[in-house]
């Protein structure tokens, strides 16, 4: 069981609002303390970190470590985030991720080395 980082006491799984749902995987809170920890899904954190970066990063999972590529290659699969399609319609070049093998577009530039 997960501990609260203000007291070190077990924390407990509550009920989430709609909202909550949403944005959240799971909201836990401090029987001791009261505290409530909120811990965002993956998804949304991988959208909100490509969105607020400053290079060019996966779209899927957030790697830094992605391609620029000339065509679309037909085997991997293309992003449907809505970021991407901005990105397209906007004359962003395409990119790769190796890990996740999948293609998007994006006019940042890549991180360098």
């Amino acid at each position: 069981m997960p501990a609260c980082p203000s007291c070190g006491h077990n924390l407990h799984r509550i009920r989430r609002t709609f909202f909550q749902r949403i944005s959240y995987a799971e909201v836990t809170t401090c029987l001791a303390c009261g505290e409530r920890v909120y811990r965002i899904h993956p998804s949304v954190s991988s959208v909100l970190h490509f969105v607020f970066s400053r290079y060019t990063r996966c779209v899927e999972c957030g790697n830094y470590d992605v391609r620029r590529l000339a065509e679309r290659d037909r085997v991997d699969r293309m992003s449907k985030s809505a970021f991407s399609w901005w990105f397209r319609l906007t004359r962003g070049q395409l990119h790769k991720c190796d890990a996740c093998r999948v293609q998007y577009y994006d006019w940042r530039p890549k991180q360098s080395d």
